[in-house]
């Protein structure tokens, strides 16, 4: 089975793993920790923190560049899929039936998000449901309180199925009233639930 497939099916692994993390630490006295931990990572001097004779040798400065230079890349295509498939402000307006006005002042709230597209805001079309009291999802300023990305990873985040809602996307679940369980799962991906 694969490392993924297991995952999905263990939703418990991560928290397990953390846990046992955890208990390894504290049975390290405080004196030690520090060499301890730096014996699992290394001492950073290869500039990514781990340690080459556990993990092996870093790669080229040129495959490091490479990659860098594709994910850029792939960001920028996920940007040009997310406006294009996204609301003017005027489009936004029209339907909620509000002036536009009233859309760039939900966008400084966050009760809607958004990204520019040369001078014009572009709203993902994923946040408006014509089945809720507002005619968009509930919760939305909340969560991005707490997510660590842009509308564009929002984005793709909220309208892939998640594990911490039982499968459900995000948006779904936000359409659904369940802003604190995404509020959670938006944590969960954050460094600082780590």
């Amino acid at each position: 089975m694969s490392r993924k497939a297991h995952a999905d099916t263990d939703p418990h692994r991560a928290t397990d793993f953390s846990a046992a993390l955890e208990e390894a630490l504290a049975a390290v006295p405080d004196t030690e920790r520090e060499t301890f931990v730096l014996g699992v990572v290394g001492d950073d001097t290869n500039g990514d923190g781990f340690d080459p004779a556990l993990w092996g040798p870093p790669p080229a400065y040129a495959d490091r560049k490479r990659a860098a230079l594709e994910n850029l890349r792939r960001q920028y295509h996920a940007r040009r899929a997310v406006t294009d498939a996204s609301l003017t402000r005027t489009e936004a307006a029209e339907l909620l039936d509000v002036s536009e006005q009233a859309i760039l002042d939900r966008l400084k709230t966050g009760d809607l998000i958004g990204l520019k597209k040369g001078r014009e805001w572009r709203l993902p079309a994923w946040q408006f449901h014509a089945d809720t009291e507002t005619g968009f999802v509930p919760g939305l300023s909340q969560v991005g309180a707490v997510f660590p990305g842009g509308a564009v990873s929002l984005t793709e985040w909220a309208q892939t199925p998640n594990s911490d809602l039982e499968g459900t996307t995000p948006a779904a679940a936000l359409v659904a009233g369940r802003v604190e369980d995404v509020v959670r799962a938006a944590h969960a991906g954050t460094a600082a639930a780590w």
